[in-house]
């Protein structure tokens, strides 16, 4: 897969984490399976041509629409290419969903939707135009556009689920979940309860997810991987910790993780950006 990616306005960065455009399944294999790593954030994939993936639900394929939005996963998901499949991307934040459209990124947890039924008529207009640009400038340019005019429309503030979500993200694994109600006055039943409505999973669990993003980040990075290392770095107790927490999230090992790793897509935390 070739996939690039570009800085938000830093007004809608509190909302979102970046745009991507991507070719998937470059070599034309006739079947490509993949895994997609949770990485905390919500994705939506806007087709560019006919050419679409595969995704698993309800126990069988099926193709993913036009204009796909993909939840907040806390374990991978499987994803099938049969040919080229060229996408225009946002990756949200979580919380961000609520603050654009009025949704909450529960009501796609562990799942996709099609995007349209959730917007309507303008969103397909803005999709539209999307797929006529004549290059990324002007897809970014009317993204951009269409994001801020929903913020404008919106007219809400950032909550406390806001700043811990941000929080959580920005600890780079060393933020505990009993310092957050001292952060943000609130207690940590209430932030859990609102957590759960508005982004779909508790706070511990999005922080296991974080996290595991950094552990991505890191391995990467290193050809030779010292799992010991990483288990340190990412704030875990010990290497026997951080492999039981890799592999309940993960399914496999990180051992057999990295000998396989062309089986997963790793969308980890970029802070490489294209402007």
């Amino acid at each position: 897969m070739q996939v690039r990616e570009y800085k938000p306005p830093k007004h809608l960065y509190p909302f979102i984490e970046l745009f991507w455009e991507g070719d998937f399944n470059t070599a034309l294999e006739h079947q490509l399976r993949q895994r997609v790593v949770p990485n905390g954030y919500v994705e939506l994939i806007i087709h560019l041509t006919t050419h679409h993936c595969d995704l698993f639900k309800g126990g069988r394929w099926s193709q993913s629409p036009d204009y796909t939005i993909i939840g907040l996963y806390t374990t991978p998901y499987e994803v099938q290419f049969r040919d080229l499949v060229q996408v225009f991307g946002i990756r949200f934040k979580p919380e961000g969903i609520y603050n654009l459209f009025g949704v909450p990124a529960s009501d796609f947890h562990q799942n996709y939707e099609d995007m349209e039924l959730v917007l309507g008529s303008r969103f397909r207009e803005y999709c539209e135009q999307l797929m006529e640009a004549r290059d990324t400038a002007q897809k970014l340019q009317l993204t951009k556009a269409y994001l801020i005019k929903n913020l404008v429309d919106q007219e809400n503030d950032l909550s406390y689920v806001n700043r811990a979500a941000e929080l959580i993200r920005q600890s780079d694994s060393m933020l505990r979940i009993e310092d957050l109600p001292d952060k943000l006055y609130i207690s940590l039943r209430q932030l859990e309860r609102e957590f759960k409505h508005k982004i779909g999973t508790t706070p511990k669990r999005y922080m296991r997810i974080a996290r595991l993003n950094e552990v991505h980040r890191q391995l990467e990075q290193n050809r030779q991987v010292d799992f010991t290392q990483v288990a340190f770095d990412c704030g875990y107790a010990d290497q026997a910790h951080f492999i039981r927490d890799f592999k309940s999230i993960m399914g496999v090992n990180p051992t057999i993780f990295v000998k396989d790793r062309r089986k997963f897509i790793v969308n980890h935390k970029n802070s490489q950006l294209l402007d």
